[in-house]
């Protein structure tokens, strides 16, 4: 089995060693945080430093691979490119619950996480260092594009189009053929039944409230 780290210490973090421990398929050696004290320890699993110390500490552990576990689309996009460029070689690996239901023909690229309940029906795919929190589902030929992620009960229709470092907040519902642009935020609890465009936040169910963001901005909710 290959050693890895994961990068981020949060609730996030937790949810990720669960599925490792339930699945048995990866050894992980610890944690590296940027906010967090070196050797506090969180779920059993010490805290090894920062970005500033990876390439050291990947040649102590002879590391193979990280989880980025960051539930923010923007943040984790930020670090995958720092982390890439320190240690080109490591893996980024995909970290999926054995409970997730998911069809035989479905593109899962490096980075993923996907946790339990999980639904990706078939022929959707499913771009680099996205996530789909618990009991989300991704309808048939559905997209999701890099960095993007749904969270915990959202629902996407089939044909659906979820742009790059796009968030589908808590229990969101987008109906089929839809098309959600890059960075774009759909509140907790919406309803989506249009399309909506690059840069924006949008809630309401349905959506009545379309405004502006910035990449960096937090999310709704």
């Amino acid at each position: 089995m290959k050693n890895i780290l994961i990068y981020g210490a949060s609730g996030h973090a937790k949810m990720i060693i669960d599925i490792i421990h339930k699945k048995n398929n990866y050894i992980i050696k610890g944690f590296i945080d940027s906010y967090k004290r070196k050797n506090e320890m969180i779920s059993g699993y010490k805290i090894l430093g920062n970005l500033e110390q990876l390439s050291s500490i990947i040649e102590a552990l002879n590391i193979e691979g990280i989880v980025i576990a960051v539930g923010d689309n923007f943040t984790r996009q930020s670090a995958y490119y720092k982390i890439r460029e320190i240690a080109p070689q490591l893996q980024f690996v995909s970290i999926i619950h054995p409970n997730a239901v998911i069809a035989n023909d479905v593109i899962i690229e490096e980075g993923t996480v996907i946790m339990a309940n999980a639904v990706i029906n078939a022929n959707a795919k499913v771009g680099k260092l996205t996530i789909l929190n618990t009991a989300s589902s991704l309808g048939h030929d559905s997209k999701m594009a890099d960095f993007s992620s749904l969270a915990s009960g959202v629902t996407i229709a089939g044909n659906v189009q979820i742009g790059f470092c796009s968030a589908i907040c808590l229990g969101a519902l987008v109906i089929q053929q839809i098309t959600i642009g890059d960075n774009t935020v759909v509140g907790a609890g919406s309803l989506v039944l249009k399309s909506i465009g690059n840069l924006k936040q949008a809630f309401g169910s349905p959506i009545n409230t379309v405004k502006g963001r910035a990449v960096d901005s937090k999310y709704l909710g």
